[in-house]
């Protein structure tokens, strides 16, 4: 009676193990790291900004044939901003990831995506927390592909991008960063 129910133990398990779809490998997966330095002066006063960066970056296959493939980022950035004696360090930790994608028309599609993590921690030169976003959030936008599946020559729709979500806490992402950085720094 004993090996009967372990057999239909087994039998259960595999039966189970049968019916969970498969999982295909990324059509692209990159693990990336770097630093840049530049100046800047777009919102008022002179900053300069050095940058590290590191993240893995995939492209997961279309969930429908001639569909676009998903973009999957989980980054890691940290910049620090100097002007005027002053410094600012800002750090992105998440995970983007786009869920799906609805045709339009021709090769122009509507992605639903979402972002989760800390995506904009900002920091005074104390460390003393100045905005600091977490959670997750969930966004549309419209983009033509192309027809192909290299990102760099996607053209981004302006006016397309909307917030459908906003689960937990982003207040970054309500204000003009301009008018930050130039109170801050001026």
């Amino acid at each position: 009676m004993r090996k009967l129910l372990i057999s239909a133990c087994g039998v259960l398990v595999l039966a189970f193990a049968m019916a969970l779809p498969a999982h295909a490998a990324p059509l692209e997966r990159e693990n990336y790291s770097g630093s840049d330095s530049f100046d800047f002066d777009d919102c008022g006063p002179l900053i300069h900004e050095e940058v590290t960066f590191e993240g893995v970056f995939m492209l997961k296959a279309p969930t429908k044939p001639g569909y676009p493939p998903r973009y999957f980022d989980n980054y890691d950035v940290q910049e620090v901003l100097t002007a005027n004696g002053r410094t600012m360090t800002i750090d992105h930790q998440g995970l983007y990831k786009d869920l799906h994608a609805t045709l339009i028309s021709g090769t122009t599609y509507r992605f639903e995506a979402m972002e989760s993590g800390q995506p904009f921690v900002a920091r005074d030169e104390t460390g003393a927390i100045l905005f600091r976003d977490h959670g997750l959030l969930k966004t549309t936008f419209v983009d033509d592909t192309k027809g192909d599946n290299d990102l760099d020559n996607d053209v981004f729709i302006e006016g397309s991008f909307e917030l459908l979500a906003d689960h937990g806490s982003h207040p970054a992402f309500y204000v003009d960063f301009c008018e930050v950085l130039a109170d801050y720094f001026g």
